[in-house]
């Protein structure tokens, strides 16, 4: 008797980073069982045809913050991981920020069971490798943490507890945290910022009674991001560490990653939407609705980065959706210092790379790679970012040819104010349906997955020897 499977996705393009083929999945006990020749009708409890759409491994999100537990108001880890699904991501990777911040194997043990009964995705977690934890690193990579994250600059004093254990500004004792991490062998990612340059800059500015949008860029201009990223890479060379920096945003810090690892040190880096398709001018209309750090850059700044992204700078897209209040993005309207820096993006990152790929910008492997493969191989989840047999059945159901209009209102953050600067783009590439182990999360549209579906994911890949 020829086996039955559980579910079986016929007539779709299935899509790598080696490009399309036509094939049907087949998928059985929540893994891909095989992919068969384009013709096959298996025997299965379900059959979808998806004729006409793209089938695209889920998607990895490698930088969020839904703050869970955190200000309710502002996003959940039910509401983000709803407007994940939305937007095609099956796994997102939580930074440390929250009211518990990881900073322990206990903080991630207690964050665990604070997200999973919510979640409606799949999730690691980053572990915080601050000034006051150092000797907390490898127990973290103990409990399952994807990776670390420091800031190099202190946290908004009103939210010191979120940060705790997050950030150091004290280089001999960078120096030790980079070592610590090393021995872990899991990535350590940074956000790249020179504070004491910046804040004399903003000093400067506020002194010159400049509050307008365009001084948030003018108070950290590309060289912030510069001077910081070059200031880590002979740290992390000494200690054979795997920096990781986030939310790149300065083609000359691009070509510093590519100097480095000509070098053999290994760094890699990620980039996030609003650095590739907008320019520092949304600042001046949008204010605070347009403020993240590090701020968006000159027109010539973001030609440069799409440049290096083809060049293979860049190895993940990332959203770093950082969801903040109307009344909070507001400050920002008479002073643009006082508004949160973050913008929201899971809804959106996906059909903005696949407007890129329709322009002619990213070639359709390279978007599977930044987007799903990489991040796999990246953060050590061998089981994700692929469609092949024995990996996750986690996929996404594109329709390609799709063109609409984004508008924030139908978005399915709580934060949806936080995504207008994103209003009036139009977009081609929408997504249809996404799954989860072969169950439907979001369908036709419809998000019809429950909270609890998610899993709690760990890396299968480190010098596991180091950290016991």
């Amino acid at each position: 008797m020829s086996e039955t499977f559980d579910l079986v996705v016929h007539g779709g393009r299935l899509v790598s980073s080696s490009g399309e083929r036509e094939g049907v999945l087949a998928v059985m006990d929540g893994r891909v069982s095989a992919i068969l020749p384009r013709d096959a009708r298996p025997s299965a409890e379900r059959l979808i045809d998806a004729s006409g759409l793209h089938v695209f491994p889920g998607i990895i999100d490698t930088h969020v913050h839904t703050r869970h537990p955190g200000v309710a108001a502002r996003e959940d880890i039910t509401s983000g991981t709803t407007a994940a699904a939305a937007g095609g991501i099956t796994t997102l990777l939580e930074m440390p920020i929250s009211t518990i911040a990881v900073n322990s194997a206990d903080a991630v043990e207690r964050r665990q069971a604070a997200m999973q009964p919510g979640a409606l995705v799949d999730f690691g977690l980053y572990g915080g490798a601050g000034q006051e934890n150092v000797d907390a690193i490898a127990e973290q990579a103990r409990a399952g943490v994807v990776g670390f994250k420091t800031f190099l600059q202190p946290p908004p004093p009103a939210r010191l507890g979120e940060f705790e254990g997050l950030w150091c500004t004290d280089t001999a004792t960078l120096r030790d945290l980079l070592s610590a991490t090393a021995a872990t062998g899991l990535p350590h990612a940074f956000h790249c910022e020179d504070a004491a340059l910046f804040t004399a800059l903003q000093a400067r500015l506020e002194a010159a009674g400049r509050y307008d949008g365009l001084a948030h860029a003018d108070s950290r201009p590309p060289v912030v991001e510069e001077r910081s990223v070059a200031a880590l890479v002979p740290l992390a060379a000494e200690a054979r560490a795997r920096m990781h920096v986030v939310h790149l945003s300065s083609p000359r810090s691009a070509q510093l990653v590519l100097d480095a690892r000509r070098r053999g040190v290994d760094v890699t880096a990620e980039t996030c939407p609003p650095y590739l398709f907008f320019s520092c001018e949304k600042l001046e209309t949008l204010r605070g609705f347009a403020k993240c750090n590090p701020p968006l850059r000159e027109r010539d700044d973001v030609e440069g980065l799409w440049r290096y992204l083809a060049a293979g700078a860049v190895d993940v897209v990332g959203t770093d959706h950082s969801p903040f209040l109307d009344e909070e993005k507001r400050r920002g309207d008479a002073n643009i210092f006082l508004a949160p820096p973050g913008l929201c993006g899971l809804e959106v990152a996906l059909p903005l790379m696949l407007t890129a790929v329709h322009e002619g910008r990213l070639p359709l492997e390279q978007l599977v790679s930044l987007m799903s493969e990489r991040a796999a191989s990246l953060f050590g989840l061998p089981r994700k970012g692929r469609l092949e047999p024995g990996c996750d059945a986690d996929f996404v159901l594109v329709d390609r040819a799709h063109t609409w209009t984004f508008d924030h209102t139908r978005a399915r953050t709580k934060s949806k104010e936080n995504m207008r600067i994103y209003d009036g783009v139009t977009l081609v590439g929408r997504v249809v349906s996404t799954f989860l182990r072969g169950r439907p999360v979001v369908e036709d549209g419809e998000v019809v997955g429950r909270p609890g579906a998610g899993r709690f994911v760990r890396p299968e890949r480190h010098d596991a020897a180091s950290v016991h």
